[in-house]
């Protein structure tokens, strides 16, 4: 249901300056959709932007009628913590300090944090590489872009 979601609600947005990020869809008697979105610009998203998405998104999902009966909709920034959801939000966030949960564990985890390097591309997809920082060293791990169950930008103080 979230991907129908985006493929619906990403052309309209995009053309309207904004890009939506994630769809979450909390259900209940009355569900609550939630979208988070950014602006193309890159500046900050504002209230007036979130009500204006707002607007456009519940026109498509009214005609669409993804939902049956009654649901909210919110509309907001992804915040601070900013999911990392496609490869190109991994290359677009070279450099920070991310933190990955995996499916599969690797050397027995399957949480990391530390500074996203690169991203590449091989044989069987996306790679991540992460350098994260030990007591006595810097360590780069590989990450298969397919084994990252979630992922967001890390908060630094």
């Amino acid at each position: 249901m979230n991907e129908k979601i985006i493929a619906a609600v990403e052309a309209p947005l995009l053309a309207d300056g904004y890009e939506p990020v994630t769809v979450r869809i909390v259900g209940g008697s009355r569900p609550v959709v939630a979208i988070d979105i950014e602006r193309l610009d890159g500046a900050p998203v504002s209230v007036d932007d979130c009500v204006r998405a707002n607007n456009l998104i519940s026109i498509i999902l009214d005609v669409e009628n993804f939902i049956s009966g009654p649901y909210n909709l919110e509309v907001s920034s992804p915040g601070e913590r900013r999911p990392l959801v496609k490869v190109s939000d991994f290359e677009r966030f070279c450099g920070k300090n991310v933190r990955v949960e995996l499916y599969v564990k690797i050397n027995g985890r399957r949480k990391f944090s530390g500074k996203l390097t690169k991203v590449a591309q091989n044989l069987n997809g996306a790679v991540v590489y992460l350098k994260e920082e030990c007591d006595t060293e810097a360590v780069e791990l590989e990450l298969a872009y397919g084994n990252i169950k979630k992922a967001s930008v890390e908060r630094v103080f």
